[in-house]
């Protein structure tokens, strides 16, 4: 397969997959992204829509209570699924980030991360403020050891998140925890060996990002979650100049198609070389994928 992009940031489209246990929060992101009526497929097909599209994907493991996982027993099995999706198909599953069980206990937290990292073949941690609690607070140092220690980079959400947005609340999700400064900045002060990748493209903290992946070289972003065309003219300038080596792409499938994504970034006025970046170049060096 000729691979045109890998994708840092998609979900799946199966039955099994489905990115939250609860109907109810699957409606709510479809009528967020305007994606209502999306079909079910199968294990095969959702194959054949990354080999059409030329990607490679990492698939994000969503496994918090608010996702509809009530037992732990639910997490290992959707990590499980997910190491066998990459099993199954090599040619365009590289890995997946792991959803951090943190309702049943820091150690039972912590030996699955390390079972997903050492038997099923994942990256490292998905942090997220849905967990309610900040990626700078120390309950996570354990989690960030072990991926540091195992060289696999880790995401931590940054920007409005489409979790929550336009429910009573935004389901708990509180925006300060969203912001890079001083969430992501702290992690990368204290874990310089530890490849930290903003999870969102990072509005309304597009400065802050900017500021951090500059300062810290173990500091990226991958920016689903929104139509390139709607990116705003500071983000444009930065990625084409001080980050073009820092942008990674994500698509959010099966709520964004590839083709309507692909059509935007090119149409964006981008370098060539950066554009050739955003899609792969930096995602296979971080992720040390082979060519």
């Amino acid at each position: 397969m000729n691979v045109k992009a890998i994708d840092m940031e998609c979900l799946m489209s199966t039955k099994e997959g489905a990115v939250s246990r609860d109907p109810a929060m699957i409606e709510a992101l479809q009528e967020y992204f305007k994606t209502s009526g999306m079909r079910i497929k199968t294990e095969d097909e959702q194959a054949q829509d990354w080999r059409d599209a030329g990607v490679q994907v990492v698939i994000l493991c969503a496994t918090g209570k608010p996702f509809g996982f009530t037992e732990f027993e639910h997490v290992r099995e959707r990590h499980n699924y997910v190491g066998q999706l990459k099993k199954s198909y090599p040619d365009v599953v590289l890995g997946f980030w792991v959803g951090v069980p943190l309702d049943w206990g820091i150690w039972t937290a912590l030996k699955e991360v390390e079972r997903c990292i050492t038997q099923l073949g994942s990256f490292g941690v998905f942090v997220s403020g849905m967990a309610g609690v900040p990626a700078n607070d120390k309950t996570w140092w354990p989690f960030y050891e072990l991926c540091q220690e195992a060289n696999v980079p880790i995401k931590i959400t940054v920007g409005a998140t489409a979790g929550g947005a336009g429910q009573g609340g935004g389901m708990g999700i509180r925006l300060a925890t969203e912001n890079p400064i001083p969430n992501i900045d702290d992690v990368a002060a204290a874990f310089p060996g530890l490849t930290i990748i903003g999870h969102h493209y990072p509005w309304p903290f597009i400065d802050e990002m900017t500021a951090v992946m500059i300062h810290k070289d173990n500091v990226y972003c991958e920016v689903h979650g929104w139509r390139p065309k709607y990116h705003h003219e500071v983000f444009k300038r930065e990625l084409n100049t001080r980050v073009k080596n820092k942008i990674m792409f994500g698509s959010d499938y099966p709520f964004f198609q590839y083709q309507v994504l692909f059509s935007d970034w090119e149409a964006a006025g981008h370098k060539p070389e950066v554009l050739e970046n955003v899609y792969i170049n930096t995602a296979r060096r971080i992720l040390h994928a082979e060519k």
